[in-house]
């Protein structure tokens, strides 16, 4: 059983410093030295009553750890209370002596006397503001403990807490290429805390999770969903956790998915395309939806009597709606972007100019200061400037662009793309791919207001020689990036 240090006891209350896993719901390789891994063993159980009596006196061991501990915090909170309390006097105040007599007569009372029951509200308040990691370690304290921390309730005001109060993560996923033999396949998640100097110059990365049997592509979409990663690609649907360390595998194909939030009813999505069928008019193209969260799974299927169309461009969730480009088989002259409404199930189209959704050129959708975006750059030329179009209004269909140059060339030619902007509102640009070479990883701020441009080195980022060598690191790892994840104990 782990503590809060990291530690664990056995069941006769002795300390054992192996660390220990916590379940998950997918086998999930994870780096060394990583306190939440997750693993798979069938231990086998000694019925004896001595046995049992050990687990008792254990588990009864636990529990008087950490509260005991969760006292401690009460008794530190009241002294941070009585200090700042006693220092809001003015020092030109007069204390009667018998005043002060009475005081510390009453402090010496109620430290020696027994501390009694922590009120429920107090230790979630407690709870909530532990890492995600040390939550999941500590469900096994008790099953009230368990029951909170599983709790929706709990779930949502965890996430609200991070995204206002903790720093957000800075998400790095990348693959060890196409041409990995698929056993050796693997989907590496990297982190880093958000940067808040402006003038940081590097970020340092740590590797969260490993998932087997899993890669991504250019195409491909690997996002940051309400404190979720969702990729697609060939085989099953992946949604992961990389606060947790969970992985499930969705019931439908990754290639034509769209992973989506709702946050008015709380509810996760999934939006699969399948093939029409026979019987069916050529222009009705029908979709599952998958519910997660909030109980058990269910399918509901909804038919689109719209002409059909084949996405373009990644899918991009921005408040309850899922985004991409998309292009109609009869007619490549007018481009539309698909949006699928979260919460009530439909699929609309929005017109599009034809530099938002185009085939042969180079157009990123991003969220810009809440609204749907696209940078759209030439393909063949030099990336020296860019136009950036923004949704106004969704319901007109209208659309603004803004043409901007950059100072100097960022010197990747077409091996760019854009996961969007930081908080400061600076447009990120970041290579396609890894290098082939043994060298960091590099990513560009652009501020257009001040029209300059800030180099950061991202260190920890298959810049180890031996890293590369163990996992088959070519040139071909197409890499995706999440510059706004919040923390999250979410799981579907």
């Amino acid at each position: 059983m782990a503590d809060a240090d990291g530690l664990s006891f056995d069941f006769e209350g002795r300390l054992d410093s192996r660390p220990v896993h916590p379940k998950a719901s997918v086998p999930v390789a994870l780096p060394e030295n990583s306190s939440s891994a997750a693993v798979n063993v069938a231990p086998s159980y000694d019925h004896s009553a001595a046995t049992v009596a050990r687990a008792e006196r254990g588990r009864s061991f636990r529990q008087n750890v950490y509260r005991n501990w969760l006292r401690c915090l009460c008794m530190k909170h009241r002294d941070d209370e009585n200090d700042r309390f006693c220092s809001s006097r003015s020092k030109l105040d007069s204390i009667p002596l018998q005043s002060k007599e009475r005081d510390r007569k009453n402090e010496k009372d109620t430290r020696s006397s027994k501390v009694g029951p922590i009120p429920l509200d107090l230790e979630i308040e407690i709870l909530i503001r532990l890492p995600a990691k040390s939550l999941m370690k500590f469900q096994c304290v008790s099953k009230m403990w368990s029951s909170i921390i599983r709790s929706q309730r709990f779930v949502s005001s965890y996430y609200a807490m991070s995204s206002t109060m903790r720093s957000h993560r800075f998400i790095i996923a990348f693959s060890n290429g196409e041409s990995a033999k698929r056993e050796d396949k693997r989907l590496f998640i990297f982190s880093s805390s958000y940067e808040g100097d402006e003038s940081s110059s590097s970020l340092v990365t740590n590797l969260d999770m490993t998932i087997p049997s899993v890669t991504v592509i250019s195409f491909s979409t690997c996002a940051s969903v309400h404190g979720l990663i969702g990729s697609t690609r060939s085989g099953p649907f992946v949604v992961c956790n990389p606060c947790t360390g969970k992985v499930t595998m969705l019931p439908c194909s990754g290639t034509h998915t769209s992973f989506g939030y709702d946050p008015v009813d709380d509810q996760f999505k999934a939006l699969t395309q399948v093939s029409p069928y026979p019987y069916q008019e050529p222009n009705v193209l029908v979709h599952e939806v998958l519910t997660l969260g909030g109980g058990e799974p269910s399918w509901t299927r909804s038919k689109v009597t719209t002409p059909v169309y084949y996405t373009a461009t990644r899918k991009l969730c921005i408040n309850g709606f899922v985004y991409f480009g998309a292009w109609s088989p009869r007619n490549r002259i007018d481009p539309v972007i698909g949006c699928f409404d979260v919460r009530f199930e439909r699929l609309s189209f929005i017109k599009a100019p034809m530099a938002v959704v185009c085939l042969e050129g180079e157009s990123i959708l991003i969220e810009y200061k809440g609204k749907l975006a696209a940078i759209a750059r030439h393909p063949y030329k030099p990336f020296h400037s860019f136009d950036l179009w923004i949704l106004e209004d969704v319901k007109t269909h209208d659309w603004s662009k803004q043409t901007f140059k950059l100072p100097f060339s960022l010197g990747l030619g077409t091996n760019l793309t854009s996961p969007g902007i930081n908080k400061a509102g600076e447009i990120i640009f970041a290579p396609k791919c890894l290098s082939r070479d043994v060298e960091p990883f590099y990513i560009f701020y652009h501020n257009v207001e001040r029209n300059d441009i800030r180099k950061v080195t991202i260190k920890g980022i298959a810049d180890d020689r031996e890293f590369r060598r163990r996992y088959g690191l070519a040139g071909d790892c197409c890499v995706h990036i999440s510059p706004d994840h919040v923390e999250s104990i979410a799981s579907i």
